[in-house]
């Protein structure tokens, strides 16, 4: 197995290419990278701007080149000493379109199509009329307005037909009702606008077929089919089918048997049925060993499993770390009373979440909830002795457990469940009990047995088995919707600490917990990507730093906050999302950009807040007018030049605060053990917002310019990104193998040592407030200085 050194994220698209990927290797050579780490080059949807709308497992994504094209960029990656580490999709296609051929068999044949299996689809819908049918949540209108304006048409489908909406989604017609249609007979089909029968014609038409298609909004109560997260153009796959199996990774272990793939990042591992199995059964079928690091959000106290088969996660804990050990931990009470003084009552980050989950649960995923219910409900209606309970005590039981889990999902398989697992559910019912004090116990006590794998054998093992993979396939997207997707929008503290894989209760991290992180790391998963920026997340690395630099002038921040609101109309916006606001525009300020494209980033950045927050607009029930407040705001405060003036007065220091801090979250990255992931651009200041502002086109050739210059014309973080892979490359086994000494240098220093047969590196971090102080350099390690110096905020030296 060849263990990457380095890696760098490349987001493919029709726009960055294979070619344009092959260009850049000279330039990630002299970066001193030793992987491309590619997003998804499977065929996706046309258009996709992100690759994991996987249409065909068996076609590499034309948008992106040929195999052939693919095949030359790896060569020319192995010229210069390099390989490629793929980003890979196993719990999920995109549907909906016309590309799928998979999903629009299943469309046309129903639960007789030949891969009606391969899709997690419920074909005994509760909704009369459902059964045997799938629903298609993709107009934009409702059913009836489709018919009338003609958004729904029949076309010719080669040697068949197929129902069109908005010339964009393809709906095949059934062979039997095909049969019966002809060329001359279209007209009468096509809901001609103004034409009465022809709605009626079409309308009779599409009841008879395996799909009823409507408005997006019914997919929250009525979707029948396993989705990622609330996304109904991403439908769950059966990965633990062999067939499934083999189909979709064909073409990939192709590419990994000829040499030209290293390793896979697989993404939402939590979505899958079994994701151990899964894990156990790539690593014995790939062609040869592979690097595998897994997309795996771990709440603060879990930790990764041992008996999964792979080098590590994608490393979302460790930029949620890197922020913490960043942030003054007595800045917590000033920046809570702060913000309580800016926005009036404050909701905690985990009553928030659990608020959050409970909302998801009863909107966006309340279909799935349905579904596991029914599931439920069904086997304990089966014995006499839990004939009693009712659907509807289920359905709040499981609501209200799933609230408070405080992990993504737990994995009991046909061993049955881990004392942790165990551990989690019982937590989470005890939680639950005193929440809801006025469901029976004897409902919790059912779902515990049922969960936890102690029910007596006379109830159905298959359907317990299955109920319990539901209820943890389901845990995992009530997470992520109700706690990263909606209440990290809503608590505004000091949103450096709102992230992917992060708390914001979690204010702060020790020196002494960074050093445990690491020692425990490489004890366990010494090759786990380090990430501090991804596609994922939701502040690019330099803007959060930037932002935790309030934590160390609270009072300022505290002051200037309250004087710009009182620049401002009352009541423009929530004064929580004004919060937000000023932060983003403190971390994401560029210093030489243009100000029209900042306010439209940021403009957008705020719209998706707003949305996600759910609270003043949302996604399914946009509210236009608040969004325009929002939008009018930005202009407003752009175009002030008394709050510009305070701002900038402000933002100044701060933002030298969180440079220093940027650099010194980029040394520890980079020294720390595990494996370092460089972000698209990240080598350079990294200030997106949230996505797709962190997809946006890059100025490669200006980077390219900015590596050659000479030291005195390139910028600090450039340098020391730079300079530390560089040495990673000249010393691979001291940071693949060396051991981890912390060093005590008093309560402000983060020091440690690096070392491995005779070789030794030191690094040494000022965490001091405000300034940094002259670091001990001699009382850390009498070695050769590799970057920074007694005066500034990072050293490292080499013996």
């Amino acid at each position: 197995m060849t263990v990457p050194r380095a890696t760098y994220r490349l987001q493919l698209n029709q726009h960055f290419t294979f070619a344009d990927a092959k260009a850049l290797v000279p330039y990630l050579n002299a970066l001193g990278i030793s992987h491309a780490y590619l997003s998804p080059i499977l065929k996706a949807q046309p258009g996709s701007t992100h690759g994991y709308d996987t249409v065909d497992h068996t076609q590499i994504n034309p948008e992106l080149g040929t195999l052939d094209d693919f095949r030359a960029l790896a060569h020319v990656l192995k010229q210069h000493g390099m390989g490629i580490i793929l980003d890979f999709v196993p719990n999920h296609m995109g549907v909906g379109g016309a590309d799928n051929t998979l999903w629009l068999d299943v469309l046309k044949h129903g639960s007789a199509s030949q891969y009606a299996d391969w899709f997690d689809i419920d074909w005994n819908a509760a909704r009369p009329g459902m059964q045997g049918k799938i629903l298609v949540p993709f107009l934009g209108e409702s059913y009836a307005e489709a018919l009338v304006t003609g958004s729904l048409r029949l076309k010719p489908d080669g040697d068949g037909f197929a129902v069109w909406a908005y010339d964009t989604h393809k709906l095949p017609i059934r062979d039997e009702d095909a049969a019966k249609l002809s060329l001359d007979a279209i007209a009468a089909h096509t809901g001609i606008p103004g034409n009465a029968e022809s709605w009626s014609a079409l309308d009779a038409l599409i009841a008879n077929q395996h799909w009823r298609i409507a408005h997006f909004t019914v997919a929250s109560d009525e979707i029948n089919y396993r989705r990622f997260f609330i996304n109904s153009e991403l439908a769950g796959i059966r990965i633990e089918r062999p067939e499934v199996f083999d189909h979709a990774h064909s073409l990939i272990f192709a590419l990994i048997g000829e040499g030209h793939v290293d390793g896979l990042r697989i993404d939402h591992v939590d979505g899958l049925l079994d994701p151990t199995a899964y894990l156990q059964t790539l690593r014995a079928r790939s062609p040869r060993p592979i690097y595998l690091a897994v997309e795996k959000i771990l709440a603060p106290h879990e930790q990764l499993r041992a008996e999964w088969p792979v080098e590590g996660t994608t490393g979302y804990e460790v930029g949620a770390m890197l922020t913490r050990v960043l942030v003054r931990p007595e800045a917590e009470h000033k920046l809570s009373t702060a913000y309580a003084d800016f926005i009036g009552p404050v909701t905690s980050p985990a009553e928030e979440e659990f608020r959050c989950k409970l909302r998801i649960m009863d909107n966006e995923l309340s279909a799935e909830l349905t579904t596991l219910t029914r599931q439920v409900a069904a086997i304990a209606w089966s014995s006499k002795f839990t004939a009693d309970l009712t659907e509807a005590a289920l359905r709040r039981a499981l609501r209200e457990i799933i609230a408070h889990l405080s992990v993504y999902r737990t994995y009991a398989d046909e061993k049955g469940m881990s004392p942790r697992d165990h551990r989690e559910i019982a937590l989470a019912i005890a939680k639950a009990l005193l929440t809801r004090p006025h469901t029976p116990a004897a409902v919790f006590d059912f779902v515990a047995a049922l969960l936890c794998g102690n029910l007596p054998p006379a109830y159905d093992v298959a359907a317990i088995t299955a109920a319990i993979g539901r209820f943890q396939q389901y845990t995992g997207p009530v997470m992520a919707k109700g706690l990263e997707d909606t209440a990290l929008y809503r608590y505004n503290r000091l949103v450096a600490l709102n992230e992917v894989g992060a708390h914001p209760d979690r204010f702060s991290t020790s020196i002494a917990a960074f050093h445990d992180s690491n020692r425990r790391r490489l004890k366990t998963h010494p090759h786990s990507m380090l990430a501090t920026s991804t596609h994922d997340t939701k502040h690019g690395e330099d803007l959060r730093a930037i932002i935790a630099a309030i934590g160390d002038e609270p009072q300022i921040w505290h002051a200037a906050t309250r004087a710009w609101q009182a620049m401002l109309p009352p009541h423009a916006i929530a004064a929580s999302d004004l919060y937000l606001l000023l932060q983003l525009m403190l971390g994401g300020w560029l210093i030489n950009g243009d100000l029209t494209n900042f306010a439209n980033r940021l403009k957008a950045a705020m719209t998706k807040s707003a949305r996600e927050a759910r609270q003043h607009s949302d996604w399914a029930v946009i509210n236009a007018e608040y969004e325009g407040k929002v939008s009018d705001l930005i202009d407003d405060l752009l175009a002030n030049p008394e709050f510009l003036a305070s701002f900038h007065s402000v933002h100044e220091p701060l933002v030298a605060i969180g440079r220093r801090k940027a650099l010194i979250q980029l040394g520890l990255k980079l020294t720390m053990p595990g494996v370092p992931d460089i972000y698209r651009g990240a080598e350079d200041w990294e200030q997106s917002f949230v996505d797709p502002d962190n997809r946006r086109s890059l100025d490669f050739t200006r980077l390219a310019k900015a590596l050659a210059a000479p030291f005195e014309g390139r910028d600090d973080k450039m340098i020391l990104t730079q300079t530390l892979l560089q040495l990673r490359r000249r010393l691979p086994s001291l940071f693949s193998e060396g051991n981890y000494e912390a060093i005590d240098l008093g309560p402000d220093l983060l020091a440690f040592r690096r070392t491995h047969n005779g070789d030794s590196l030191t690094l040494v971090a000022d965490l001091s407030r405000g300034h940094t102080s002259s670091l001990p350099i001699q009382r850390a390690s009498p070695a050769t200085t590799i970057y920074g110096s007694a005066a500034g905020p990072l050293w490292i030296g080499m013996s």
